[in-house]
Parts: structure tokens; sequence; C-alpha cells
């Protein structure tokens, strides 16, 4: 699909008929907790805070979304610590942290309670903001979110790796598709050669080996759609575990898609999160 941030406007701007700014677009930094955060708006109306995940940032994770819902909606991006355009530190990643620096913008912002929409380690960072922050959540959908990250003895295992962990964060970063770096060296303040120093920092937090336990996920009070490609790379089982200890969860598998279900299907998951959003209380029922 997309390859490149300049790409992917350029295309949905020919598709939409949409300006490259759209009416009243803010761009900022916001210091909270020790972080300096970039921070996007365009829009107005109903606010609806985009997560994007890891490696990736708002700009690219989210251009097949940001005109269709600004047209009606306040969209609200963040770009998570030592992603896009916000700068990193001497700061070990965890969804825990994201999810308080999340929760912090939002206070700053005093946008009232949002629909909050998070890709992979962007949903699993609105499933906490939920759980630990009801008062700013009105509704959430998830893509790709997991409950678990890399077993433990794999991580033990890759410790004891007669390769360093330079070599195989290097793997890493040789499977990544190539747009990847080059968005983030459009756009980073740490330039380039901090590329490595992020990948490894996710590195480690992708082995977190537990994101959100069963007991926390029905602690949320706020409608959740659950969306998965129907070849994502977390097991469909994990997803429909998710599912299942939601109070108020909806499900929705994208067919014929792996992770990337926001850029490789942006019209179909555009709908179904327009249609959940639009939803009445009384259709979401506690389980």
């Amino acid at each position: 699909m997309f390859r490149s941030i300049a790409a992917a406007l350029i295309v949905l701007s020919a598709l939409s008929g949409a300006n490259a700014e759209i009416s009243g677009a803010t761009h900022e930094y916001y210091f909270v907790n020790g972080a300096k955060l970039y921070t996007e708006s365009f829009g107005r109306g109903t606010p609806m805070l985009f997560l994007h995940g890891g490696l990736m940032f708002f700009d690219n994770a989210f251009a097949g979304q940001r005109d269709y819902f600004a047209a009606h909606h306040l969209v609200i991006g963040i770009d998570q610590r030592g992603h896009g355009h916000s700068p990193d530190g001497p700061w070990r990643l965890s969804y825990q942290l994201m999810a308080d620096d999340t929760a912090a913008i939002l206070r700053r912002l005093k946008v009232g309670p949002v629909d909050v929409v998070g890709h992979s380690d962007g949903g699993n960072i609105a499933l906490l903001l939920a759980r630990d922050h009801p008062e700013l959540v009105r509704r959430v959908v998830i893509s790709g979110a997991n409950m678990r990250g890399w077993p433990p003895e794999v991580m033990e295992e890759r410790r004891r790796s007669p390769a360093p962990i330079a070599e195989q964060v290097e793997r890493l970063v040789a499977a990544l598709p190539a747009f990847f770096s080059s968005d983030y060296n459009a756009v980073s303040p740490d330039g380039p050669d901090h590329w490595s120093t992020l990948v490894t920092k996710c590195y480690w937090l992708w082995g977190q080996p537990i994101v959100i336990k069963p007991g926390d996920l029905r602690k949320i009070q706020s409608p959740v759609l659950v969306m998965a490609g129907d070849r994502d790379v977390f097991p469909l089982e994990q997803t429909m575990q998710i599912f299942r200890d939601l109070q108020r969860g909806q499900l929705f598998i994208v067919p014929g898609t792996g992770h990337d279900t926001f850029t490789a299907r942006p019209e179909l998951v555009n709908i179904a999160i327009s249609e959940f959003l639009g939803k009445s209380d009384d259709s979401q029922a506690v389980r």
C-alpha cells in the first residue's frame, strides 16, 4: 500500500479532494512526565485520539484516517516517546509509561472524554488508558493489540544468545519494510543515527511478558471494538481472548489483511469505526 508519508497524503488528497492542511490544524509539543511529545490536531467536532504502533507515528500510521474523520471530528494524534517528531531520552519504554503520558496530554488538551483508536502498540496503550483513566475515554477501537509479548523463555534465550543484542536488533532492522526507517529519518529530531536505538527499545518493549491481564480487561467499562487482520501477526485466538474478556466488546476481523489493517484496508476499517462510534449506548450492553 502506501510506502511513505508523502505518497500516502498525496494519494488521499487526490481521492478526497482535500487540501494538504485541514482548517484548524495545530502542531504542538507538550512536556509531560519528563518527556517532550509532539501532538497534532485536525478538524472540529467530537474528539478522536489516534495512537500509533511501534516504530511508526501518527502521520504514517493513520494517513488513511486523518482526513476522513477530521471532516466531522477533532482528530488528535500523539507521537509517543522517541517516535516520529517526539525526541527520545534516557528511559526504557513501557506501555504503562506511554499510557500515562497519553492521559497527561489529554488533560492538558481539556477535550473531555475522547474516542480512542489504537493500532498494535497503540492498541495496548488504549486498553491501559481505558483501564486506568476511564474518565478520559468514551469508546475504544483497537487493532492488532496483544495481551502477551514474547514468552520469557524466548527473551532469556536471546539474552544468552552468542549473537550480541546489537546483532539481533540489526537483523530486526533488516527485516522491517524500508519505509519504517525512511519515514522516521524524515522527521525525527534525533536524526537517522538514532534509529537503531529506537528499534532496540521497542525490541525490549515487545518482550514485555504481560501487556494486560484478563482481569484488567474486565475492569474496562468503555465499549471496545476489537479488530485484527485475518492474517495478523498475533494469533486470532489471542484477539478472541481480548474480545471475550471485555465487558462491552465487539469483534471485527478484517478479511484478506495482515497486521496493517489501517493502511491496507482504510475504506473498510473507516466504515467499521464510524459505525461503531455512532452506536447508541443502549446497543453496547454489558455482557
